[in-house]
Parts: C-alpha cells; structure tokens; sequence
C-alpha cells in the first residue's frame, strides 16, 4: 500500500474513532493503529465495503495479514 493520507470523512467508523485528533487527513499506519487499539468501538455491522477494503488493505501493510484486537 502506498503511504497516501487517508482522508478520514471518506471513512464512517474511523472517523468515529479518531475523537481525539482534529486532523482530516491521517497516516495509514496511524489509521492502522487506530482501528487496532480502538476496534471495540468499531461498529462492524456499519463498515461499508470500501472501508473493510481500507481496513484489509492496511492489515496486509502494517499487521502482516493480521489485526490485534481484544
């Protein structure tokens, strides 16, 4: 995956779970990061499909094929 920012607007649930941070766009390894630590606020019956796409994009770049959630 090329280190494009990703535009957090586009994308429901993270935009939920960047509540902290006022940017718009962000890294894709701190998206990455982002979903990991806070997946139990991802609302999964909600993810379009252009956004499971992103989050399965980023698990192949930063997590190796995986995504460490609790």
């Amino acid at each position: 995956m090329k280190k494009t920012l990703i535009n957090r607007h586009k994308y429901p649930e993270l935009d939920l779970i960047l509540w902290d941070r006022a940017e718009a766009f962000v890294e894709p390894d701190v998206a990455f990061h982002l979903y990991e630590e806070r997946w139990r606020f991802v609302d999964q019956d909600r993810l379009e499909e252009e956004e499971r796409e992103l989050i399965l994009e980023l698990m192949k770049a930063y997590g190796h094929g995986h995504m460490l959630v609790a």
